[in-house]
C-alpha cells in the first residue's frame, strides 16, 4: 500500500467517524431514545475490518470524540482505543471478519463498557445499582441495533479505500 493509498483510507475512515459521530449526537441525539454509542462501533468495526492496529488508532480517535462531545471524560480515551484492538485481534485470530463477527465483537465491547459505566458509578457512589442498570440497559439495545449501519459504513471505507488483501 503507497502512502498515497494509506492516506485514502485514513482520510475516507476520517470521513466515516464524522458522519457517524454526526448521526450519534445530530440525528439520535434529539429523539426520544436512549443515545447510542456508536463512535465506540465504528471503532470495532475499524478493528473488526482493518486489524488490531488500525482499530487501536480509529478507537483513539473516536474517544476523542466521545470526550469532546461531552459524553464521558477523556479517562475513556484509551479504553475505546483498547476495544478497537481487542476487536481487531478477535477477527485476526478467533472470528471471521464480517456482520456475524463485528456483531459480536460489538456486544462484547459495550458490554465491557456498559460495566465500566456502572461499575465505576456504583464505586463512587453516585446512584443505586437498578438506577444505573434501568439507564445501561436500553443504551446497550439501542446501540446494538445501530452496530449494523455503522458496520456497513465502515465496510464500504474497507472495501474502496482498505486493506488491499485479507489475512
Amino acid at each position: 500500500m503507497t502512502r498515497r493509498d494509506a492516506a485514502a483510507r485514513v482520510a475516507a475512515y476520517g470521513v466515516a467517524l464524522a458522519v457517524i459521530t454526526i448521526l450519534n449526537y445530530d440525528v439520535l441525539g434529539p429523539l426520544p431514545i436512549p443515545l447510542p454509542l456508536l463512535p465506540l462501533c465504528g471503532a470495532v468495526a475499524a478493528g473488526t475490518l482493518e486489524g488490531a492496529r488500525f482499530g487501536a488508532g480509529f478507537g483513539l480517535a473516536a474517544g476523542l470524540v466521545l470526550s469532546a462531545e461531552g459524553h464521558v471524560s477523556l479517562v475513556c480515551v484509551p479504553v475505546v482505543s483498547a476495544l478497537g484492538w481487542g476487536a481487531g485481534l478477535l477477527t485476526q485470530r478467533v472470528l471471521r471478519r464480517d456482520l456475524v463477527g463485528h456483531l459480536l465483537c460489538s456486544l462484547a465491547a459495550l458490554l465491557v463498557w456498559e460495566g465500566w459505566q456502572v461499575g465505576s458509578r456504583l464505586a463512587s457512589g453516585v446512584a443505586g445499582a437498578g438506577a444505573l442498570l434501568r439507564v445501561a440497559g436500553p443504551e446497550l439495545l439501542c446501540s446494538l441495533v445501530f452496530t449494523v449501519p455503522v458496520y456497513w459504513i465502515g465496510r464500504f471505507c474497507c472495501r474502496n479505500y482498505g486493506r488491499v488483501y485479507h489475512e
